[in-house]
């Protein structure tokens, strides 16, 4: 009978009223809406590009919930249990709305749970862990190092904390800024081309991903972009700087624009999750490596899959090209790293054929867990679950050039320096290593976290 009463009275409505007033209808004996899981979600993808605390867009504020509850120059943003009069509701609502004045307006569904939100009071259910915190983070242990980028000025590192990045001085080892965002975790991180932005991606598990960009020279952020319900991983720059491509928890690879925070691309063909994704060199299309065991060749505009590149072998965990090749080297979850052409494949009925395979190298037992190329595309370094051992190979010929042994613990992060004579490497001990790798020969060690206090202060 419920449900006939509510056919009903759609049927006497029209247009956005009527489906907002039926998905108000058919939740109303559901759970309230979240603003973490569901409000937040809509207001970063289609309003926080103009925003944000970078971009104060009519003063307005709407990167949290603190700040929607501040409101802008024109007033409070919302009034709880009053979604009629609320301008966040007003503002994206009906055949024309205002907001957002680009790109895609909110679908009737999103209104609906905005509407429904602020009807039941505007709950904020935000966890402690996801709200942007003041002030430095303290260790009481060092933190386990995830990723690492080094400049392509050659001054700088980039060293992934908690929930922060280090910016170092490579002159001295010195720490010049702490670039802390809303996730709980940092993935991996990247430079622009030209140096001036650092990609951070990460978020907090289960939640949100975030996106992050920094401006390097000031240590200012420039943009952040919330990214579905789970952490995001593996972001790669576009090789014109202008957009940057992610994996994510949520088996989804997307592309942004940098400039506008757009999401250009979403693309859901993956089965698990998505550890990364890279541009090939003219940037018309998008690699993916997923732990589903395939890579997917995507196109960048439509979003389209072109095929999958390789044979499934085993699980991957990440993805890099080789520099100024469309080759791509997807890292393996349970042995070795696989190179193969970034096209699509040949027509071939053989299933067990590999058509685009390249190279291999040698692998560890218990799966890859970082590798990196050389700038001129010589060199590729890699590490695995054999703890304390990083191995560079000739990218060529896959034979082995060096072994660097004086870790303790898993290495998760290596980067070469643009000349490519020095290589940093960090893991699990919470300490960056660099070597003049060809001659075996530490030079380095040092702590970005620095000083660790006693958690008990």
């Amino acid at each position: 009978m419920g449900v006939l009463l509510r056919v009903g009275r759609w049927n006497r409505c029209s247009g956005v009223a009527g489906v907002a007033l039926w998905m108000l209808l058919v939740r109303s004996d559901a759970a309230p809406v979240s603003y973490t899981r569901e409000v937040a979600p809509i207001l970063d993808r289609s309003c926080a590009a103009c925003h944000q605390p970078v971009k104060l867009k009519g003063g307005l504020d709407l990167t949290t919930f603190a700040a929607l509850s501040n409101g802008g120059k024109h007033g409070p943003a919302l009034v709880a249990r009053a979604p009629a009069t609320s301008k966040v509701i007003t503002q994206v609502k009906g055949l024309k709305p205002e907001m957002p004045p680009e790109g895609k307006p909110l679908t009737v569904p999103e209104v609906a749970t905005l509407e429904r939100w602020i009807a039941e009071g505007a709950v904020d259910d935000t966890p402690a862990t996801s709200a942007r915190a003041a002030g430095p983070v303290r260790y009481d242990s060092r933190p386990v190092i995830t990723s690492l980028a080094w400049s392509p000025d050659g001054a700088t590192l980039a060293v992934p904390g908690n929930g922060e990045v280090f910016l170092v001085s490579v002159d001295g080892y010195e720490r010049r800024f702490r670039l802390r965002g809303a996730a709980a975790r940092v993935e991996s991180v990247q430079f622009s081309p030209d140096g001036r932005i650092l990609a951070v991606a990460g978020g907090t598990p289960s939640r949100f991903g975030e996106l992050q960009f920094w401006k390097i020279a000031t240590g200012e952020l420039e943009r952040s972009i919330r990214v579905g319900g789970d952490s995001v991983f593996g972001v790669n720059w576009s090789p014109d700087g202008t957009r940057v491509a992610v994996g994510g928890a949520d088996r989804t690879v997307r592309v942004f624009e940098v400039s506008s925070g757009l999401e250009l691309v979403r693309f859901d063909q993956h089965t698990d999750w998505v550890f990364g994704a890279c541009f090939t060199l003219d940037g018309t299309r998008v690699i993916s490596a997923s732990r589903d065991k395939t890579m997917k060749l995507i196109d960048a505009a439509s979003g389209q899959l072109i095929d999958e590149i390789c044979r499934p072998n085993e699980p991957l965990l990440g993805i890099l090209r080789v520099p100024h090749e469309d080759v791509v080297a997807g890292l393996g979850g349970e042995y070795r790293i696989r190179v193969y052409k970034a096209l699509a494949k040949p027509d071939n009925n053989d299933p067990n054929a590999d058509p685009n395979s390249v190279r291999e190298y040698d692998g560890f037992e218990g799966g890859m867990t970082a590798a990196a190329y050389s700038p001129d595309g010589k060199w590729i370094a890699t590490a695995g679950a054999t703890a304390g051992e990083v191995r560079v190979h000739d990218a060529k010929s896959g034979g082995r050039k060096a072994t660097l042994r004086d870790h303790e613990g898993v290495v998760y992060g290596i980067a070469f320096s643009p000349d490519g004579m020095r290589l940093a490497t960090a893991g699990f001990e919470g300490l960056v290593r660099v070597f003049q790798w060809e001659k075996e020969h530490l030079t380095a060690v040092f702590a970005p976290a620095g000083e660790i206090v006693d958690a008990a202060r």
